[in-house]
């Protein structure tokens, strides 16, 4: 079974070492302040109006090319995405060339976002004819609900083929594709908890594809925006793909099959001071911080395997 080359107790003692190397400047910070001013009363003062603070540390392990991959298509299938379905499929199938350059031990299937009769459509591999990825979005039951967190779920945890479908020593890459708001019950975050669980043994990358804020298509209904998708996808370090945009032939692009990571985007905003790198457990230098993007740029591309952290304050 394939597993990262950094295990989990390498993580748990660099994130150690970041916490105890942040608690002692912020003590010091402490200590530079309080030294300043002889005034105990003055003293007094200063510490009513420090803020509490905490520290974070995120963390990047740069991804290897699969020896083998699950793809999971969860598509919205309702009334309003039939004259998307052409795309998808082009999509998929020129995802399935780029998968074929690095791997042929893959699967490939198709969900709707409701798990509505019939919900499946798969799996298809490295055999399979490329009019059965043309007819497969086709295939699947008319959706109603358009919640694609939970048709995920229900699919993996309570159906047959869901049971079957993904393999335990399988990489994953799900892709999610809405022209709405995600309108299940299940928050984001605890969404991608579940995923980093289900799938804790095997890399796994999830693509988004969905409207944005400011996307290309013409539409005023405040349902229209995927925001919880886009939350999702920045789980991932990346940004929702349009789904009025020509993403068809760059589908590979945004997930770990094509490119390198090389940036950390932080969960929480830093006390910029504060940041510290580490490259497989050990300080380094070679990097920048953009407040802008909230985002941690590295100087050097991390080999496949290696664990990033970036660890600071927040107030």
């Amino acid at each position: 079974m394939k597993i990262f080359d950094v295990h989990a107790a390498d993580i748990h003692l660099a994130t150690a070492m970041i916490t105890k190397k942040l608690k002692l400047l912020l003590l010091s910070m402490l200590i530079g302040v309080l030294s300043c001013e002889p005034d105990y009363g003055m003293q007094y003062e200063i510490i009513e109006e420090i803020q509490p603070t905490e520290v974070v540390v995120d963390s990047l392990i740069q991804p290897t090319p699969p020896e083998k991959l699950d793809v999971l298509v969860v598509l919205d299938t309702s009334c309003s995405m039939n004259d998307n379905y052409q795309q998808v499929s082009t999509g998929v199938e020129l995802l399935r060339q780029d998968i074929e350059a690095i791997t042929t031990d893959y699967r490939i299937g198709f969900i709707n976002s409701g798990l509505t009769m019939p919900y499946f459509a798969g799996p298809y591999d490295y055999t399979s004819d490329p009019i059965d990825f043309l007819l497969a979005p086709y295939t699947l039951g008319e959706d109603w609900k358009e919640a694609g967190f939970e048709s995920m779920y229900g699919f993996v945890t309570n159906t047959p083929e869901g049971a079957l479908f993904f393999r335990e020593d399988a990489d994953k890459l799900i892709i999610f594709i809405s022209d709405e708001e995600e309108q299940g019950s299940i928050p984001t975050d605890l969404f991608r908890d579940w995923l980093v669980q289900e799938f804790e043994l095997v890399q796994h990358d999830v693509v988004v594809i969905v409207q944005p804020e400011k996307g290309e298509c013409e539409t005023t209904w405040f349902q229209s925006v995927g925001y919880k998708y886009i939350d999702l996808a920045a789980y991932y370090g990346k940004v929702a793909i349009d789904i009025c945009s020509d993403w068809a032939a760059w589908l590979s692009n945004s997930s770990f099959l094509v490119g390198e990571i090389n940036y950390i985007n932080l969960t929480k905003s830093p006390l910029v001071d504060s940041i510290v790198v580490y490259r497989n457990s050990r300080e380094i230098e070679e990097w920048y911080y953009l407040p802008e993007t909230n985002t941690v740029y590295l100087d050097f591309t991390p080999d496949p395997g290696e664990l990033i952290e970036v660890g600071y304050v927040v107030l």
